[in-house]
């Protein structure tokens, strides 16, 4: 890779990381976000279970950035405080400016593991992933 390229990557990276800070996916468990990168070209169902660590057959469903964050950017929702709701429409925001076209990727039932990704500028797969627990 070349230099530009790492710079980038890791601008993308910074802003990510910067704008979910000291958020937590609100579920009947809370878990940050974190940032990941893949060297692989193609998102579907095989590359998700991959980086889930799950076997194939493991329920895999896509949904949209908007619906996941919809109780957590809604103050009106209770979910959240005015400012909280103000935060993660800024990591909505972050998500949808370094990530082309980001989906959301939900993999198993009750233990769920949150994969939100695009792809940046040069290409590569990124973004953040999340737990939720749904009983």
């Amino acid at each position: 890779m070349d230099i530009q390229l790492i710079l980038h990557m890791e601008n993308t990276q910074t802003k990510l990381e910067n704008a979910a800070d000291g958020l937590l996916m609100m579920s009947e468990s809370d878990y940050p976000f974190d940032y990941f990168t893949t060297t692989d070209e193609v998102v579907d169902d095989n590359l998700i279970l991959k980086l889930a660590g799950k076997p194939a057959g493991t329920l895999v469903e896509k949904t949209t950035l908007d619906y996941l964050l919809r109780n957590m950017t809604n103050p009106a929702s209770g979910s959240v405080s005015p400012e909280i709701a103000t935060r993660f429409s800024q990591l909505s925001t972050a998500l949808k400016q370094e990530l082309s076209e980001p989906e959301v990727y939900r993999v198993g039932d009750r233990q769920i593991d949150v994969f939100i990704l695009g792809k940046t500028n040069e290409g590569v797969i990124a973004g953040m992933r999340t737990k939720l627990i749904e009983t």
